[in-house]
């Protein structure tokens, strides 16, 4: 039986996903999201999946709930989308849906259990692989040959994959990613990531060659605060240094 704190950490969980009770600010906000990235995205005419990695320079910078919340609203342009948690340390993409994480991608990567036993389905467009067992060796495993070949059969499958993975500061393991992905967006928190750590973040993204496509700032408190429930006012710019965009989130 699950504890109290467990459910009610699933609950929140549930709150930041995307539905009909949350405002229309909220939703707009990732609406505008997802149409800036398929302008500096467009789809692939090689028929592979547009894929996309998510990261942060810190942990608590919210990345999973952009994540999440981006892959629900590519899956509402009527296209097939696929959700991979790669944290395979820390995964928490299968709290938000209300599922284990076990098995998922490590299993799968490991030859524990086949891409069908690790591969959810949330609704008619949207799939998710959580994170699964823990490796001794991460970094290792993500960068491993079958981890390649799983992607490469996955982009046959579906039109965007979202990637989420560790802070890029902290753990190598996002870079092992990289090669494998099309565009890089990275997550920091309002008046809590420091400008020298998100400038770090974004000079390791750009000396290992990936196409860093904008930063998502989370809890952003604008000076005239306008508040929405649990949400705040939402923004987006396109800049290579500032590229905002705002969403609340109390964990990683």
């Amino acid at each position: 039986m699950q504890s109290l704190a467990k459910k009610k950490q699933l609950e929140i969980k549930r709150e930041y996903l995307l539905s009909e009770n949350v405002p229309f600010a909220v939703t707009e906000a990732f609406r505008n999201l997802k149409a800036s990235l398929c302008v500096s995205l467009p789809k692939t005419t090689d028929g592979n999946a547009t894929t996309l990695l998510v990261t942060s320079g810190r942990p608590e910078a919210g990345k999973t709930t952009v994540s999440v919340n981006l892959a629900l609203m590519l899956a509402e342009s009527n296209v097939k989308v696929l959700l991979i948690d790669g944290d395979v340390r820390k995964g928490r993409v299968a709290k938000y849906f209300g599922q284990k994480a076990q098995p998922g991608l490590v299993d799968c990567i490991s030859g524990q259990a086949s891409l069908a036993e690790v591969t959810r389905q949330y609704s008619d467009k949207l799939s998710f692989i959580p994170c699964g067992s823990h490796s001794p060796r991460p970094y290792e495993l993500l960068e491993s040959d079958v981890t390649k070949s799983l992607l490469a059969e996955l982009k046959k499958e579906y039109d965007y994959i979202v990637i989420d993975t560790p802070p890029v500061l902290l753990l190598s393991d996002a870079l092992a990613l990289l090669p494998e992905t099309d565009g890089t967006i990275v997550v920091c928190r309002h008046r809590a990531s420091h400008v020298n750590d998100i400038a770090k973040a974004l000079n390791t993204l750009k000396f290992a060659k990936a196409n860093v496509l904008g930063v998502v700032v989370n809890d952003y408190s604008p000076p005239r605060q306008i508040k929405y429930g649990r949400y705040k006012h939402y923004g987006y710019y396109n800049d290579y240094y500032a590229p905002y965009y705002e969403n609340k989130e109390t964990e990683e």
